[in-house]
């Protein structure tokens, strides 16, 4: 009997044991094709894969406010808006308008723009530089060119995109696109949401700020704009601005917003100063420009 039992118990745990090593097998089997998995996704869809994790990083950023050094104002000369912009070192343009459904556009608002080249494609004119160096370098990088699907729009124009697209299109006196400040770009095979399956996408969403460029509806900025995420929505704010957009991961609302009002602030060779009436002058500069910042004040940025 006891040989019985004990051949009894040593069936059971041969048994127990084959059927360990069943269940390990197929657990090994799962994880070799979940692995086989997640590599083909990364080798097929890389970008996808970036653009969904940039997403989720980009959304702890979405309460970031601008963070800006200041310097002494004391004894510092202040001039009339008026009579500052006749400074022959002084150039004006419409480069850092705030322009949401908060802050429309005027109705008799008229925007600095003109042909760009000979494309028939419509642009403010202190965007044209700009766009036209950043076309070329990614021209230079991927061999592909850098197209735009949509500029300038009047008014009667924009109501027309409402009428066609209400759920989307934004309301007429909202768009930057009236301001010919913004750009829909694309590059052939990829538009819209599909601009960042493209590498030369991927390469102007990281690096358009070096231009002059943000973009002006970020995954971690909808709270801010009220829009969604748009990598195809380029708009020209000019530098140092978009640099300081791009690297404190802000929206242009939380910038101009954080500029308070007289005073001067420093960012390596810039100063940048919002005003309303009165400008202060940092001293000795080479240059300035001024821009309406469409909430009652302008923006200078010195140099």
């Amino acid at each position: 009997m006891r040989r019985l039992r004990k051949c009894g118990l040593h069936a059971r745990d041969r048994c127990m044991s084959k059927k360990k090593k069943i269940v390990l097998a197929v657990v090994l089997a799962v994880l070799v094709c979940l692995i086989a998995a997640v590599v083909f996704v990364i080798i097929k869809y890389p970008n996808k894969l970036r653009r969904m994790a940039s997403t989720v990083i980009n959304s702890f950023n979405s309460g970031n406010k601008l963070k800006l050094k200041s310097v002494e104002q004391d004894g510092l000369e202040s001039v009339d808006v008026e009579k500052f912009m006749e400074d022959e070192r002084v150039s004006a343009d419409q480069s850092l308008m705030l322009i949401n459904t908060q802050y429309m556009l005027s109705e008799d608002f008229t925007a600095d723009v003109a042909e760009y080249g000979e494309s028939g494609v419509y642009m403010n004119l202190c965007i044209q530089d700009a766009y036209r160096e950043l076309a070329a370098a990614v021209s230079t990088e991927f061999d592909t060119k850098l197209y735009v699907r949509s500029a300038y729009r009047s008014a009667q124009e924009q109501q027309e995109q409402v009428e066609e697209n209400s759920e989307v299109a934004t309301a007429v006196g909202a768009s930057e696109h009236q301001a010919g400040l913004a750009l829909d770009v694309y590059v052939p095979y990829f538009a819209g949401m599909g601009f960042l399956d493209s590498d030369a996408g991927v390469w102007v969403n990281k690096n358009c700020q070096d231009y002059g460029f943000i973009i002006r509806y970020p995954a971690y900025g909808e709270k801010s704009t009220g829009v969604t995420f748009e990598p195809w929505h380029i708009r020209y704010v000019g530098l140092p601005h978009a640099k300081i957009i791009a690297e404190q991961k802000i929206t242009l609302e939380k910038y101009v917003e954080g500029l308070a009002i007289g005073k001067i602030y420093t960012y390596g060779d810039y100063y940048i100063e919002r005003c309303v009436d009165k400008v202060l002058l940092p001293g000795e500069f080479e240059s300035a420009v001024i821009s309406p910042d469409n909430t009652g004040g302008y923006i200078v940025t010195f140099k």
